[in-house]
Order: structure tokens, then sequence, then C-alpha cells
């Protein structure tokens, strides 16, 4: 790759690209920033060009950005029915960062970019990993690490490991080969010592799809070999590291307990056969078992982006989880979160968001396997935390989503050049 011959608004568009994807894994503030600073160079570039609009992108792609706004606008309108008004517009301005990067790749040219620029920028990410990796080692600070938004960050790389070794393996040189062999064992590593639910059963998910890859372009047999192989690492690190992933097996409904007597002193551990929340063990379980029964009772429209936590929070009270309710916790499910703030009509929005590059990807045969990758892993984490009720996960879901469509559009454009072609005579 060489961006010595990319004219100067290019290379700074690609350079924002390479700086932004790396600094929102790494710090969602700094992340804030270079995502406003990849907007600038953005409207940089269109003023430079003279141009606004991608004619790389056919109408499919331009409908699939499109439907980011789509689903904000959604909230828009459901701050017309919120009775907290001031809440609403709180929600609805900070949501606005989601459309940022599907909004740049929609009005500026991106023929310019190639493969190779993907990947540069994958790298950086795998960069960034390893030095989260190697900080919260010599720290001890796995535990501080928002489990499910970094394995968000992290198992993208999972992905693209795989992609360098089964497509450039033969070229690469041996230090590179090793270093992702490492990258590979380093993701596993990082997963199960942040004790992420959501990232370590992701993980054996993108390993199957990587598999079954394999199987498709080189033989079952070869794909079978790489389940087994990667799916029974995955899980022997699991059940063997000091840190394993305790939060992983489904809870028993006996749990234990100490008991403090009335001269403070600590009797002996007792089992207690009723579950912590209900019927449940897990306050997440807990937490969703209501959101789903209020959803139920405004079902179509929800409750509105500025009063919907309240709705849910008091509803944990009436069903018996007072500390749930003081804690004032919000659904841990974008999915359930989504459908409370505004509706089955917003979750259908937001759904076919999500799904809409995949879909297209499919139908043209291009690009689908990487793109059936990120569109997995968004959509699992999603089910195990709020990520687009947060600006750290609103960041890198809009930035990656962006990158399914520039994936799709490189892969089949020709080889760009800055220059008209010289036309020759017969």
């Amino acid at each position: 790759m060489n961006i010595k011959n990319l004219k100067w608004y290019n290379t700074l568009q690609f350079i924002m690209l390479c700086i932004t994807l790396p600094i929102v894994a790494l710090d969602w503030q700094l992340g804030l920033w270079s995502t406003m600073a990849f907007g600038v160079a953005t409207v940089v570039k269109i003023i430079a060009e003279k141009k606004v609009g991608n004619p790389s992108l056919d109408t499919a792609l331009r409908i699939t950005l499109c439907t980011v706004a789509v689903f904000w606008l959604c909230y828009v309108v459901s701050m017309l029915y919120s009775q907290n008004v001031d809440r609403a517009l709180t929600v609805v301005s900070r949501k606005a960062v989601l459309f940022i990067f599907p909004l740049c790749i929609l009005l500026s040219d991106t023929s310019y970019l190639r493969r190779d620029h993907l990947r540069v920028m994958f790298y950086g990410l795998l960069v960034v990993i390893w030095g989260m990796f190697f900080y919260n080692l010599f720290t001890n600070t796995f535990e501080e690490r928002n489990h499910t938004y970094v394995a968000l960050y992290i198992l993208p790389t999972a992905g693209f490991i795989y992609s360098e070794l089964s497509q450039h393996r033969k070229v690469m040189p041996l230090w590179l080969k090793l270093m992702l062999y490492a990258a590979a064992l380093m993701i596993i590593v990082f997963i199960i010592y942040i004790d992420s639910r959501a990232g370590i059963l992701c993980l054996y998910g993108v390993e199957v799809l990587c598999a079954l890859h394999l199987a498709q372009k080189r033989g079952w047999w070869k794909g079978v070999l790489l389940a087994l192989l990667t799916v029974g690492l995955t899980f022997t690190a699991e059940k063997t590291l000091p840190n394993h992933n305790s939060r992983l097996p489904i809870a028993s409904l006996a749990s234990s307990q100490t008991v403090e007597t009335e001269d403070g002193t600590v009797a002996d551990t007792v089992v207690a056969t009723a579950p912590a929340y209900g019927k449940y063990n897990d306050a997440r379980m807990a937490i969703n078992v209501t959101a789903v029964k209020t959803i139920a009772d405004s079902p179509v429209f929800g409750y509105g982006v500025g009063d919907y936590d309240t709705v849910l929070s008091k509803r944990l009270g009436i069903e018996g989880y007072p500390s749930l309710e003081e804690q004032q916790l919000n659904a841990h499910n974008q999915y359930t979160e989504t459908a409370l703030a505004i509706g089955i009509v917003g979750l259908a929005a937001m759904l076919w968001w999500l799904l809409m590059p995949l879909c297209v990807a499919w139908r043209r045969k291009t690009g689908f396997w990487p793109v059936l990758v990120l569109t997995f892993i968004v959509m699992f984490c999603l089910l195990f935390e709020s990520m687009l009720e947060r600006q750290m996960g609103m960041q890198f879901v809009s930035l990656i989503y962006a990158l399914m469509v520039l994936i799709m559009v490189v892969d089949r454009v020709e080889p760009y050049t800055e220059h008209e072609p010289v036309e020759t005579k017969n």
C-alpha cells in the first residue's frame, strides 16, 4: 500500500480513519474527539474536491447507510410523548454520534480506498489491543474493564487474524505469522481475564464461523480441524487459567451466604436455597424479564426516550426487586432497552439497520463472510449490554457499521487510480 500517490485530502481522511478505530477502543473520550476530527477531515475533503456524494455506492448501499438515521429519527419522534423532555433531549443529542461515520462514508468519495487500507486500520486496532492487554496484565486491572465493551473491541481482531492467515499466510514473513498466532492466543486470554460471558461465548461463535468459511473454501475436513483446534484451545484455556471465567456457567439456585450473629461474629457459611432475585439468581435475568413485562404494557411505541428508564425502575420495585430499583439499572440488553424507549416499531428499525449490510452482502456475494462475522459480533454483544446507550459503544458500532459497507465496496471495484487513463489509438 502506498499513500504517497493519494491526494492530500484523501490521505488526511484515511489517516483519521486509521487513528480513530484504535483510539475509540482505547478511550471513549479520546475516541469522541477523534470521531469529530474524522468528520472535519471529511468536510475538508468534500470542500477540496468540490463534490458531495460517494460514487462507489449504489442505491442499495446508500439505503444501508441511511437506515441509521431512520433508527435515530424514531428516538426524535418519541420525544413527543416523553414527560421528561430534558432527559429526552440529552439522549437524542448523544445518539447523534451514531451516524457520523455512515454519513461521512455516504457523502465523500471513498473510491481511493483499497483492501490494504482496511488491513492497515485493523492492524492498528490489533496493536492497541496488545497494548491494552499488557497494561492490564502488569497493573492487574482486568477486573476494572467494562468486560462486554472490551470484548466488542477485541473480537473483530479475531476475525481479522483468521482472514490474514487464510489469505496471506504464504506470502507474509515468518515474524508476522508468529505475531498473528501469538495475537490469537492473547485474544483468548484477554477475554477470559476480563471475565466476559458475552465475550467468551461470542468468541466460540466467531471460531465456528471462521471454520465454516474454511470448510467452504478448502474442504470440510480443514474446517472441522480448525473448529476442533480453536474451540478446544479456548475451552482448555477457560478451564485452566487462574482467572478463569467464573461467570460463564449457569448459576446454581443454591448460593452460599455468611450470617453475622448479634455479637458481631461471623457464623459458619450456610447454604441458602432461595434464589437471590425471585426465581433468578442473576440480576440481569431478573431485569430483562421485568423489562419484557413492562414492554408488553406499551408495546408499539414504548414509553418515550425520556421516561423509559424511570418506568423500568418503578416496575422493578413492583416486581419485588427493591435493591435493583434503587440502583436504577438499565436493561443490560439493547433489544429490550430499545423496545422500552421506542417500542417494537423502533426495535424493528434497529434490526433493519443492523441486518441491512448482511442482506446486501448476501445478495451480491461480495464480502459476505467478513460482514457476517462483524454483524454476529455486534448483534451478540447487544444481547448482554445496552451498547447504544453509551458513547463507547455507539462510536465503535457506528465505525464498524461503516467499515462493513467499505468492505463490500473495496471488494467489487476495479483498481483505483487518481488520474484518468490515457486513451490509446488503434
